[in-house]
């Protein structure tokens, strides 16, 4: 119903019934929605996305712009009935009778004049909360406007062979960037991970574009895979088949499994041990006495971080009870005299590197961020506290670039890293492909007391927002083909 219908301006021979006008007045302005709009305008990677956007954008510039005249109309009303009351006390002075009677109608006429300038100040500022609300909303259609533009721009420009040919199998060549192309493109195929994050961190350069993606198939189980619109190759996409750059370093998996880490870098972690299916696989710890001194071992699965599957024990005898059937675990005993923080907290170094594999299929890039992080215990190291919060430290606690111990220890992760990449590529355990590939992957180091450090894990699609090229410090470049290393 509009405001309109609600209030009629009494006669100005009955001024007297506009004493409660004010009250019905917020009554009706508590009623109205408020001028709000929920829809705001986000980066669309396909084109049923898009167009549903825009309708949504559009219907919301509607209603909004509906609610914004009743907003103005019913403070129109408010203004009329002020002057009303206002022309109605001016008459009660121009008729007053005695000095008592007068000073009654001047302050009446006062207090009139007063909500009349009130009623038109709150008039004026509706009516510019409307236009500049009507503007906000108008911006945001225009965004989705030149989006669907830049989509079918995009569309177009890659259907006329302006995109990136899909790279042929290993061995036929570098992935093509094509040639005479003005703009690069990239697309969500909504395979998760970090995918979407790279795209838009691509979409700051001015000559990168979003190439809308689809569905590209539905599995039994009703998983859904996307891909470029037209299943056409892209410059980058989280789905590596059709990506000219890929997100993921083929073999990766020798990084992130604990098991397959030690089994290339021992030297270079604790002491490991291995428990499958609940049974010790190869060497097993020997056992302690039950009196000894008890000391952390820690049990964790092989493929699971974040600390999510880390159990602690006193002796190694116990740790067959905490491994579970059907999983693979790592033990390791906790190193000898760690390196506390300044109240005897134990810590680590989250510590972040860019691993690049070139298109050539044997050269390597490994770049390490000069920053990082220190993960510290809320609580002072025990040998006895088998607690987890004393003994696993998982939550980035603060920067490490002001630890007093950082400029002595930094050269030494990253000559660990370099070392784990080196001899993961001279393996074979980093594959090349004919296309760039990277990832960004993280470290976790304890430091020992004399100063030299251990890698616990290696998390690869680590993400840090800070993390760039001109925060990164090129450690290491070489070129691995069989039985020949060159650096």
């Amino acid at each position: 119903m509009a405001a309109s219908s609600v209030f009629s301006p009494p006669p100005r021979s009955h001024a007297g019934a506009n004493a409660d006008y004010q009250q019905r007045i917020r009554t009706l302005l508590a009623q109205l929605p408020p001028m709000e709009g929920s829809v705001k305008y986000q980066l669309s990677w396909g084109i049923e996305e898009s167009l549903e956007q825009h309708q949504c954008l559009v219907r919301q510039h509607e209603l909004q712009s509906y609610v914004g005249s009743n907003h103005i109309q019913v403070r129109k009303l408010q203004a009329r009935f002020a002057k009303l009351e206002a022309d109605a006390a001016l008459s009660k002075t121009k008729h007053a009778s005695g000095p008592a009677a007068m000073r009654a109608a001047v302050a009446e006429a006062r207090q009139a004049a007063q909500n009349l300038r009130t009623a038109q100040k709150m008039l004026a500022i509706e009516e510019q909360r409307a236009a500049e609300k009507a503007k906000a909303m108008q911006r945001e259609l225009e965004k989705s406007n030149e989006e669907m533009v830049r989509l079918r721009e995009a569309i177009d420009d890659v259907a006329a062979g302006y995109g990136p040919p899909i790279a042929g199998p290993f061995g036929s060549g570098p992935a093509q960037k094509g040639e005479n192309r003005k703009f690069f493109y990239c697309s969500d195929c909504h395979v998760g991970g970090h995918g979407q994050r790279f795209c838009k961190y691509f979409l700051r350069r001015p000559n990168w574009r979003i190439y809308p993606s689809e569905k590209w198939f539905e599995d039994q189980n009703g998983q859904v895979s996307h891909s470029p619109l037209g299943k056409r190759g892209v410059d980058f996409a989280d789905e590596t088949y059709f990506s000219r750059i890929c997100m993921h370093i083929k073999g990766r998996i020798w990084l992130e499994d604990k098991k397959k880490l030690y089994e290339f870098v021992p030297d270079l972690m604790p002491y490991t041990y291995v428990i499958q299916n609940q049974q010790w696989v190869g060497e097993r710890p020997e056992d302690v006495p039950d009196d000894s001194e008890p000391w952390p071992w820690f049990v964790k699965e092989t493929d699971r971080n974040w600390g999510t599957s880390v159990v602690c024990c006193a002796r190694p005898q116990d740790c067959l009870a905490l491994a579970k059937s059907q999983g693979t675990y790592v033990v390791q005993k906790h190193i000898p005299r760690p390196l506390l923080y300044d109240n005897g907290e134990k810590c680590h170094i989250k510590f972040y590197n860019l691993l690049i594999g070139m298109d050539d299929g044997v050269t390597w890039k490994l770049y390490t961020y000069k920053d990082g992080y220190l993960s510290i215990s809320p609580c002072a190291w025990s040998p006895t506290d088998l607690s987890k919060e004393c003994q696993v430290t998982i939550i980035r606690t603060k920067r490490i670039n002001d630890w007093a111990y950082w400029p002595r220890v930094y050269p030494k992760c990253k000559a660990g890293v370099a070392e784990v990449i080196k001899r993961a590529a001279s393996q074979g355990k980093l594959e090349g492909r004919n296309k760039i590939q990277f990832e960004i992957i993280s470290a976790d180091y304890i430091v020992t007391a004399d100063e030299n450090v251990a890698v616990e894990l290696l998390k690869a699609s680590a993400y840090r927002r800070k993390l760039s090229m001109r925060t990164c410090s090129l450690v290491s470049c070489w070129k691995h083909r069989p039985h020949v290393m060159q650096y």
